[in-house]
């Protein structure tokens, strides 16, 4: 696609507050934020703004990956919105066919960088300022962190430490620390260092009394205190300084992933009963809780397969 102005949402990166999305059941959404969806029936990654459609017009960027002999860019599974010095704004993308990569999200969508960690990649973090990356797979399950010889070029990117962590699957970076939630724990790291030197180094961590099947990790940008995860059959909110855990959604099984904006109105992509891993909506609910608009694609021509879903931190114009 062609370069675009690609601007911050402040509230998205800070946690300050966004307009108000009065979300009363089946109401519809205001459309001040945008919602990414990693979308595996066409294997896509699509933007759209919250509060209509979503059909081709009303999309606002989308990116598919490049073909692989091996697939390994099959089933995207993971996307972030990052803004960069040297890019501005960069997607972060897994697959769980095996690919984890940077994309500069204009002058053709560039891929700037690509690796294969470990088996079935869920998640991928960036470091501000050193510009490294983390990401997170979970067979055999491991963390894996690259970092650069030049951070203003993400191909000099090479792979600096491994962390042994079972069923990998969530990261986030909070701007102090380097959140990792997987089958059994949810931890805290520190990361050090810089360029060839940069290393995790783990400061905290909780081990669940059952294993909770840990799924996504994102922000509560409703308040910064807090991060949102995913698993267990319920979405849980951690508060980040006590390690304090509150049960939001009990009845959240399959739930994949769960977005929360500042006004305290959610998202989330719940997968369908059986084998499946998908659905073919997104649920929106209001600050209390009540389930508003859901959002199928509409206009496609086919019926969305989707596996995630985040609140985007760039607005295009």
């Amino acid at each position: 696609m062609d370069r675009r102005t690609l601007l911050k949402v402040a509230a998205a990166a800070v946690g300050a507050p966004l307009t108000s999305l009065a979300m009363p059941a089946g109401a519809q959404a205001a459309g001040a934020y945008h919602v990414a969806v990693c979308e595996q029936l066409k294997n896509q990654i699509l933007i759209h703004p919250a509060g209509v459609d979503w059909t081709p017009a009303n999309r606002v960027w989308s990116w598919t990956p490049p073909a692989t002999v091996e697939n390994t860019w099959a089933l995207l599974s993971d996307i972030k919105f990052r803004n960069t010095s040297a890019f501005g704004w960069v997607a972060l993308v897994t697959a769980s066919g095996g690919k984890v990569g940077i994309v500069n999200m204009g002058d053709g969508d560039q891929l700037l960088w690509s690796a294969r960690p470990y088996g079935n990649p869920h998640a991928i973090e960036r470091i501000p300022d050193i510009s490294a990356i983390v990401t997170a797979s979970a067979d055999p399950g491991f963390l894996s962190v690259y970092g650069p010889t030049d951070s203003d070029d993400p191909s000099t990117l090479t792979k600096v430490q491994e962390i042994q962590y079972q069923g990998a699957h969530g990261l986030w970076y909070d701007g102090s620390y380097l959140w990792a939630l997987g089958t059994w724990t949810i931890a805290k790291y520190r990361v050090t260092g810089d360029h060839l030197a940069t290393r995790l180094e783990k400061v905290w961590g909780y081990v669940f009394p059952t294993a909770f099947n840990g799924h996504s990790l994102d922000a509560d940008y409703s308040d910064p205190a807090y991060l949102l995860i995913t698993g267990g059959g319920s979405v849980q909110r951690l508060h980040k300084a006590s390690g304090a855990l509150t049960l939001m959604k009990p009845t959240a099984v399959g739930v994949k992933s769960f977005s929360r904006i500042a006004s305290g109105e959610s998202f989330w992509q719940q997968a369908i009963s059986g084998a499946e891993h998908w659905n073919s909506y997104i649920q929106f609910f209001d600050s209390a809780g009540n389930e508003g608009v859901r959002r199928p694609l509409t206009g496609y021509g086919y019926t969305g397969k989707f596996y995630k879903s985040r609140l985007s931190s760039v607005a295009f114009s």
